[in-house]
């Protein structure tokens, strides 16, 4: 029974593992597909690398793998950004600006054999942007002047498997697009010459020299592709061989062409998909077509794909049937699509699921959370800004609003959202609304600028934020509802109000405001019903949270000091109330606090801070009245909301990951077990918890021993075979 002890009824509090992401928290640059064991069983992969951490529910460290249904890391990844992809004897190479694969030195460029990462020689020196394989070598291009071993090779060099060679004396300005047509490399990019040529944007090597494609191009090109047994190119120019081509043009061996009347501006990417041509980029017409950043060449005219794509598109590719789009974007077709997004040739699809942006605001709503910020998608649904978790998954509340919610509350009953959002669920509602359970109502007119903050006082409903009006009438920054109308409080504030919350009878105010009810009030203030008052002297800068903790009202915020002087000390952004006398609380912070909530008789902080009272504390740290103690390893970003919900503490923001694991924009702070077979709280289902099992092994109608109550997974008071089965159904391994 000695391993019995590891049983907890109960694990210490940790960060939960929590939802993915629909694609990556960056940015993607380049694509490409590749098959790990070649003509095998195994299936082919979709590779995605550029800038990022996460992808999915999986930390990548700027590339990843998609097998049409999840994300996976490959090995600890890069240290810096990739963006050029392809493959070469059946591996995979990365190639961009980091110096580290997977914890080997690799200068610009690596090879991934499915297991390890590992460097083609000693490397290249500078950016590299573009992959091809020519004549049985590796060919790489980009800016710089040398390889590893100090080979000078002006922007494109090849390799033989064993070692760098220069191709010629390379161009006179970056590669950023390489392809093959009839036999010969193609090279283009931001030079004028190559080799001895004057050769504008694009080049021919023939193995041997460089020679020019006609007159060339008149500015950058970005993008290279073969369609039709044409050159097909694209970029930043406006004309090819003389000829108005805008920003796409063809080469059929002797002269360029334009295609149609062109994009209005730069094509970075070129495919091919189903028979025509695929161009994506910066553009948002094609031909006399509107088409968002996407559109298809059907040999005559341009078509728009879908409703397009809302940003930067940066490479294309084709994998499993379906057209890949990467770049910078958050929305296709109207869709979330988290910077990579699948077209099955009728409609856009995110590639995985999840909460696709930031969480700033937390209520509890008739026994559910309610989450609001800035995301569109959570979980499987689009909800558009606001979202309801019921324990086990989100819901849409009707619709949800046209832009960001701030601040959230419950008023007699209903949930109350704030924002920059002027309708919801289709009705105008002008920065705040309410949700009866079945639909959003307008209050009064709403405000003329956004709400930031609620809560409810003297049995009225109590807006804040940066507005001047509230049903027509001048308010300034805070308002009252009763339920009928709008009214003000006093002359309001002379600057934005950011938090509220009731404090000794009195409604407390804080924000980037001096002035309240026309008397001097640095950053914080409090309303008894009638008329504004000051606390003392205040801050020296803005208050952006408040609670009230063992009997103290607790501000935080970007202040540094308690007062306008420095005679109080410094309290380092965050301070305590008494009534009568502002205090320090233990050193404070080391930068600024977003949210504050009381959880479990501490008070928790949260913000952009990375240590609290001396200790390492990741944006997130918990006060027990003396001192301050982080809460596991914290997150990777900064915490903007705070609640408690069932009784676990919810953090949101824009982190994706918190106590390590993958949790993208909301995360629970949790005492309960990822799976019942955890018994050794570790958060897998593995062996160790196995043998667990094992030595609490009681027997078929034998009490199970003490302490291994979480043994029983059966629950019948017995630990035996039924036991042993569930586990097997829950073993997840290391």
């Amino acid at each position: 029974m000695a391993a019995a002890t590891a049983v907890r009824a109960q694990c210490e509090p940790y960060w939960l593992p929590g939802d993915g992401l629909p694609g990556v928290d960056g940015i993607v640059y380049t694509s490409t597909t590749w098959d790990p064991d070649g003509d095998g069983t195994a299936p082919g992969l979709l590779i995605v690398g550029g800038l990022f951490t996460v992808a999915g529910r999986a930390q990548a460290k700027n590339i990843a793998a998609w097998d049409g249904s999840r994300w996976h890391a490959l090995g600890t990844g890069v240290n810096g950004a990739v963006r050029a992809l392809t493959t070469y004897y059946g591996e995979l190479i990365a190639a961009g600006d980091f110096t580290n694969a997977g914890g080997v030195e690799a200068r610009s460029i690596a090879r991934w054999d499915g297991t390890h990462w590992r460097p083609l020689g000693l490397g290249i020196i500078g950016q590299i942007h573009a992959l091809t394989v020519y004549n049985s070598s590796l060919i790489a291009g980009g800016v710089f002047m040398e390889t590893g071993g100090d080979l000078l090779a002006s922007n494109i060099a090849g390799w033989d498997g064993a070692q760098w060679w220069p191709l010629g004396s390379g161009t006179n300005g970056g590669v950023y697009a390489l392809s093959l047509y009839r036999g010969s490399l193609i090279a283009a990019g931001g030079f004028t010459t190559a080799g001895d040529f004057v050769s504008n944007f694009v080049a021919r090597w023939n193995g041997q020299q460089w020679q020019p494609r006609g007159s060339g191009l008149n500015s950058t090109v970005l993008a290279l592709t073969v369609h039709n047994d044409t050159l097909i190119a694209g970029g930043a120019f406006s004309s090819a061989g003389g000829v108005m081509s805008r920003h796409i043009a063809r080469w059929d061996g002797n002269r360029w062409q334009a295609l149609g009347s062109g994009v209005d501006n730069s094509v970075r990417s070129l495919t091919k998909y189903n028979g025509e041509l695929i161009a994506a980029g910066d553009f948002t017409t094609a031909g006399n077509v509107e088409s968002a950043r996407i559109a298809r060449w059907d040999g005559i005219e341009w078509r728009s794909i879908g409703d397009g794509i809302s940003a930067r598109v940066s490479t294309l590719t084709v994998f499993q049937d379906a057209l890949i789009a990467g770049g910078s974007f958050r929305n296709a077709g109207g869709l979330s699509t988290k910077r990579i997004a699948r077209w099955n040739g009728s409609h856009w699809h995110p590639l995985g699921n999840g909460m696709d942006a930031a969480v700033n605001a937390f209520v509890v709503h008739n026994g559910d959370l309610i989450a609001g910020g800035a995301f569109v998608s959570a979980g499987d649904a689009t909800v558009n800004f606001v979202a309801r978790w019921d324990g086990s998954e989100w819901h849409s509340l009707g619709g949800g609003m046209n832009h960001w919610v701030s601040a959230l509350a419950v008023y007699n009953g209903d949930l109350i959202a704030g924002g920059r959002f002027s309708t919801a669920g289709g009705v105008t509602v002008n920065g705040i609304a309410r949700w009866d359970g079945t639909q959003w109502h307008a209050l009064g007119f709403g405000m003329d600028g956004p709400v930031y903050a609620l809560a409810v006082y003297d049995r009225e409903l109590v807006a804040a934020g940066q507005f001047h009006t509230a049903d027509e009438s001048t308010v300034n920054n805070t308002a009252s509802w009763n339920g009928i109308r709008w009214h003000s409080l006093g002359v309001g504030t002379n600057e934005t109000v950011s938090a509220l919350t009731v404090y000794n009878g009195e409604l407390i105010a804080g924000g980037s405001f001096t002035t309240v009810g026309g008397v001097s009030a640095d950053y914080i203030a409090r309303w008894d019903g009638v008329q504004w008052r000051s606390l003392k002297s205040g801050m020296d800068a803005s208050v952006s949270a408040l609670a009230v903790y063992d009997g103290e009202l607790i501000a935080g915020g970007d202040f540094i000091s308690l007062g306008v002087t420095s005679s109080k000390g410094n309290s380092n952004y965050i301070g305590g109330w008494n009534g009568s006398q502002w205090r320090a609380l233990d050193g404070g912070l080391t930068d600024a606090v977003q949210f504050l909530t009381v959880h479990d008789e501490e008070l928790i902080a949260g913000g952009y801070f990375r240590s609290a009272g001396g200790l390492v504390a990741d944006r997130i740290a918990a006060w027990d009245g003396t001192q301050w103690r982080p809460l596991g390893a914290g997150m990777n970003d900064w915490v903007s909301a705070l609640a408690v919900y069932n009784g676990e503490l919810i953090a949101g923001g824009y982190f994706t990951t918190a106590g390590g694991f993958v949790s993208a924009y909301w995360a629970r702070w949790t005492t309960r077990r990822v799976t019942p077979a955890d018994l050794d709280c570790d958060v897998d289902a593995d062996l160790d918890d196995f043998n667990i099992l094992a030595d609490c092994f009681s027997g078929p109608n034998v009490p199970h021993p003490a302490g291994c109550e979480a043994a029983d997974l059966a629950g019948d008071a017995y630990v035996d075979l039924r036991d042993f089965a569930a586990f097997q159904n829950l073993f997840t391994g290391p």
